[in-house]
């Protein structure tokens, strides 16, 4: 079903109806005792685990061909090697262990306690111990949610790479140091209480760089460590066993210096968009991965893509997935640094652009505001804006194999229409503002770093944030933040050099600092526009209980019953035209019915919409309505519509 927007007119007859590290000691530790474990837990396929690499005498594996890399699935139909697995949702909480079925283990040559080495998106690996759970589908693997996270993979989306890993050995000593701000409020002996239990008699395989978490549900408390060396320099992996060294010397990790961190934004960072990143995939990466397919066909792929929407939709947090994901080279351009006073260097900056992209093809060429240097010709202030454009529609005339360009934009009407001509941006992808299920994806992508209370109700927040796009949810989610500080900082004395770590633990996000972060906040795409949440409701309306049902069932009915009039295939009316004699109600009336179904709400006097200049008034009505579409559900109140809505032939 389409986006809902209502437009309710109002007509009036005479007139206008307006009126602590230091408790961390760092040392070398040794794994002399066994950790008895509970039959059916995790920790019990270990001990299996155990079993096997001591009547092995060691953690040798039988050999397996690997394969490439992961790749999501598309809407293409391809056969699947038998080591591509989707990532499926863990229900263990053992970091070391993953599993599939028994009978896609027999058909990779892989035993119940195997080691293999698991292949993510952008070329991360980990190693796991397999095992069997026929609950599981053929062509699924169970992840813990820690290496699925490490590994950047979705669930449900994205396969992972599976081989049998034959060179792994017993490691001798391995360095591990915890995080610096997991330590916080823990007073003991780390080793002792975390590391010693997680790691004796369990064989667990580690790699250089891994980072992991132990919680001990006794303290309730949970430290995050990473594996520094293993070994000498170059060795990357082992097996933890009975006689390795574990130590732990240093100074615990500050995590904003760690090396390891990337700040690099994946798919799985964007919310909402999974359709528009679907087709941009489809669109970009496959040619530039797999051009023999294009040829077998015998067409050509699409040299151009042009990303559109309004401003904080996620247009450019999509080119940086793209950038981090593609694999390709990635050249970007942002539109207003490519102009220059001086003449001729707009051009020259733009060719060195895309002969750097062709000297390191396969290439992807992403300009970001592509509006600024793709005007409009005929309306151009001057020379030097004609020329970059015809700039522009020759170099991409001239693209070669194996280079793509994508541009994106917020004002797609003021781009140049030779651009959008096949050859050039013949592909288009609109990226609207996101759905209910795309806002709680957004908002918990944006709030999984947050402490929250048991009381926050995403998905009802994601339900009455009208036309928030992510840039807006972003910001709703800080000023719950700074809503959640405001209210609890009377917990703390902020005089105190050292907050007591006790106390901030008690510091949470509860649901109405959302509720507060909400009210102070607007769609971005009606901030130009007169926005008003009204807080008239039906008890304020006297009488006209007719008209008021009337609006219940054209109004409220497409908001709150969606998918019925989907089932049933039908459309909700579009507008509803309100009259009689000034001060009767009309206007009370459309905020009373704006108010009950929670909608946003934009009043206009059809005489502002009036301009003395050709074609001024038609572009304010396409505006408007373009700006109540961006905020759906909305509903678009006109008052005094007789002024715009004479009769044509009088």
């Amino acid at each position: 079903m389409g986006r809902v927007v209502h437009c309710i007119a109002a007509l009036a007859v005479a007139a206008s109806c307006m009126g602590g590290a230091e408790a961390w000691g760092g040392r070398a530790h040794t794994a002399p005792l066994s950790l008895s474990l509970k039959p059916g837990s995790a920790g019990m396929v270990m001990s299996s685990r155990a079993e096997a690499m001591r009547l092995r005498g060691g953690a040798g594996n039988r050999n397996l061909k690997g394969a490439t890399e992961v790749e999501s699935e598309t809407t293409l139909e391809k056969k699947i090697s038998p080591n591509r697995l989707l990532v499926e949702v863990p229900d263990s909480t053992d970091n070391s262990i993953c599993a599939v079925s028994t009978k896609r283990m027999e058909e990779l040559g892989i035993f119940n306690g195997d080691t293999v080495k698991i292949k993510g998106r952008r070329g991360r690996e980990t190693v796991c111990v397999l095992v069997p759970d026929d609950k599981l589908p053929e062509d699924r693997i169970r992840l813990p949610d820690i290496v699925a996270k490490a590994l950047h993979v979705n669930v449900g989306s994205d396969r992972v790479i599976v081989s049998q890993f034959s060179d792994i050995k017993n490691a001798k000593r391995v360095h591990i140091v915890p995080f610096k701000d997991s330590l916080e409020g823990f007073e003991g002996d780390v080793f002792e209480v975390f590391l010693k239990p997680y790691f004796f008699e369990n064989y667990r395989p580690l790699h250089v760089g891994e980072a992991f978490s132990i919680t001990d549900e006794k303290l309730d408390i949970t430290i995050d460590f990473k594996v520094m060396q293993i070994d000498d320099e170059d060795t990357e992996y082992g097996v933890v066993a009975p006689e390795t060294v574990v130590y732990t010397e240093g100074a615990p990790l500050d995590r904003s210096e760690d090396p390891a961190r990337s700040e690099e934004i994946g798919y799985d960072d964007v919310g909402g968009l999974s359709k528009q990143i679907s087709q941009l995939r489809e669109l970009v990466e496959l040619p530039l991965r797999h051009p023999e397919i294009f040829q077998r066909v015998g067409t050509n792929p699409p040299r151009g893509v042009l990303l559109h929407g309004p401003a904080g939709c996620g247009k450019t947090m999509i080119g940086k997935a793209l950038a981090s994901e593609c694999g390709a080279f990635f050249f970007l351009i942002n539109g207003p640094e490519v102009l220059s006073g001086k003449a001729g260097d707009s051009e020259n900056h733009l060719r060195r652009c895309f002969e750097e992209a062709t000297k390191n093809a396969p290439s992807v060429i992403w300009i970001d505001e592509v509006e600024v240097i793709a005007g409009k010709r005929d309306k151009a202030n001057g020379e030097v804006e004609k020329r970059i454009v015809s700039q522009l529609i020759t170099l991409m005339d001239g693209i070669k194999e194996n280079v793509m360009v994508v541009a994106a934009t917020n004002k797609p009407n003021d781009i140049d229409q030779s651009l959008r001509r096949f050859g050039r941006f013949s592909k288009e992808i609109e990226v609207v503002s996101p759905d209910d299920n795309g806002r709680h994806e957004i908002l918990k992508i944006k709030t999984r770093n947050m402490q929250l209370a048991e009381d926050v109700d995403l998905k009802g927040i994601a339900h009455d944030a009208h036309g928030y796009t992510g840039g807006d949810l972003a910001q709703l989610v800080l000023e719950a933040g700074v809503q959640c500080i405001r209210d609890q900082t009377d917990l703390l004395d902020l005089e105190e050099d050292e907050l007591p770590m006790s106390q901030m633990r008690k510091i949470r996000v509860r649901q109405k600092d959302m509720f507060a972060a909400m009210a102070n906040t607007n769609p971005s795409s009606l901030r130009e526009t007169s926005v008003e949440m009204p807080d008239v409701t039906w008890a304020d309306v006297g009488g006209l209980e007719k008209v008021k049902q009337e609006l219940m069932e054209t109004v409220m009915y497409p908001v709150e019953y969606a998918h019925k009039y989907e089932k049933f295939g039908m459309n909700p009316s579009r507008g509803v035209l309100l009259y009689g004699p000034s001060g009767c109600g009309k206007t009370l009336m459309a905020k009373a019915i704006a108010n009950e179904a929670k909608t946003n709400f934009i009043s206009v006097k059809g005489p502002e919409l009036l301009s003395m200049w050709m074609g001024e008034s038609e572009s304010n009505v396409r505006d408007l309505f373009a700006k109540a579409r961006g905020a759906a559900p909305c509903i678009l109140f006109f008052d005094e519509i007789d002024s715009i809505a004479k009769p044509r032939g009088g």
